[in-house]
């Protein structure tokens, strides 16, 4: 399995990983894999008072998963997500097992809902730049912004509903204090994939 990874060049690894010719086993283990380190960041999560919303490293996950899988698979990868913490896996923030609380999604599940659509988004800007052969700076910067545009709507939204405030309101808890928090993210990613990673065509 993998047998085409270079170790020793790590610049190449998404190539391999994202490869068209990996086998059916290889791109269930790389959904596995992204899925359970998306599980794993969650556990790095503080609360602080002006939020009821924990800053995490879970969005790091998403995208990095984006990063590495193809498109369909990176959507996948954030469903099994999904459906492990929905069939009461302790894989969220803090621990928690629970997607749904008294038969409605819990307070962060419009957050939660939208990971496999940012995932999806940033993997298109990499498999433009995979098949290019080169960084399309543009492609990757337009599919960064646009990939937390889900996550920020879909959980703004029904944090307002689910603690019975206006969208303002939401929108200062579950979005003001982390757009700096995310920006740092996506800036230090996107150096990575724009700047240390090689697009060329591996050698056979």
């Amino acid at each position: 399995m993998f047998s085409q990874l270079n170790w020793g060049k790590p610049q190449t690894w998404h190539q391999t990983i994202s490869s068209k010719e990996s086998t059916i086993l290889e791109r269930a283990i790389s959904i596995s894999f992204f899925a359970g380190l998306t599980a794993l960041c969650a556990q790095i999560a503080f609360s602080v008072p002006w939020t009821p919303v924990p800053y995490t490293f879970q969005t790091f996950a998403v995208l990095a998963t984006g990063v590495y899988l193809r498109r369909n698979d990176a959507f996948i990868s954030g469903c099994l997500y999904l459906l492990v913490g929905a069939l009461g896996a302790p894989v969220f923030a803090e621990g928690g097992s629970q997607l749904f609380d008294s038969g409605k999604l819990i307070a962060s599940g419009g957050y939660l809902m939208a990971f496999p659509f940012a995932s999806a988004l940033v993997a298109e800007g990499l498999d433009r730049s995979r098949s290019a052969g080169v960084a399309d700076i543009k492609a990757q910067l337009i599919c960064w912004t646009l990939a937390m545009i889900p996550v920020y709507v879909i959980g703004t939204i029904w944090l307002a509903e689910s603690y019975s405030v206006d969208f303002a309101q939401a929108y200062e808890w579950g979005v003001e204090p982390f757009l700096v928090w995310d920006l740092g993210k996506i800036v230090v990613m996107a150096l990575v994939t724009t700047k240390l990673w090689s697009y060329s065509q591996p050698e056979n």
